[in-house]
């Protein structure tokens, strides 16, 4: 198996969808590709946002494979995702993962999705997440990590 370890910057961003939104300034990411058999995967995160208020929708900094992918033909085959806050989040926040072409509503804090199957494996993705509501969140809730690991042919 091999593996190369990349850290790079946040150079993509994603275009969210109309309405009001939060945007996290760009911190470093890192990325891994493997290769086992024919199979390629990458995985990349980034420190999750903090949420203050409800019925904003807050959007991470993008989580992105590195500049240069093996050769493949790039569709993606499969998405694991995982997501931390510092404390338990409000049961009733939405938490999506999207790429430049959709949006998928996570059912959970980790899990996996065929829902981006033959999408572009080389673009990136953000999380975004809402608590339904209006006002402040007191206390604030606090981001740890974002993590995707694209699987693709």
């Amino acid at each position: 198996m091999r593996r190369a370890l990349v850290t790079l910057g946040a150079l993509c961003a994603l275009h969210p969808a109309a309405g009001s939104a939060q945007t996290v300034a760009p911190v470093f990411t890192k990325a891994t590709y493997e290769l086992s058999g024919s199979r390629y995967a990458w995985t990349a995160s980034t420190m999750a946002p903090q949420i203050a208020n409800r019925g904003q929708r807050t959007l991470s900094s993008p989580v992105i494979p590195a500049a240069t992918m093996p050769q493949a033909s790039g569709q993606i085959t499969s998405v694991r995702w995982r997501y931390s806050f510092t404390r338990t989040p409000p049961v009733d926040m939405q938490a999506y993962l999207c790429n430049a072409d959709r949006c998928v509503l996570l059912p959970g804090a980790e899990g996996k999705t065929d829902a981006f199957l033959g999408d572009d494996a080389t673009k990136g993705f953000v999380f975004a997440y809402r608590v339904p509501g209006q006002g402040f969140m007191a206390p604030t809730l606090q981001g740890r990590s974002n993590e995707v690991t694209v699987s693709y042919r």
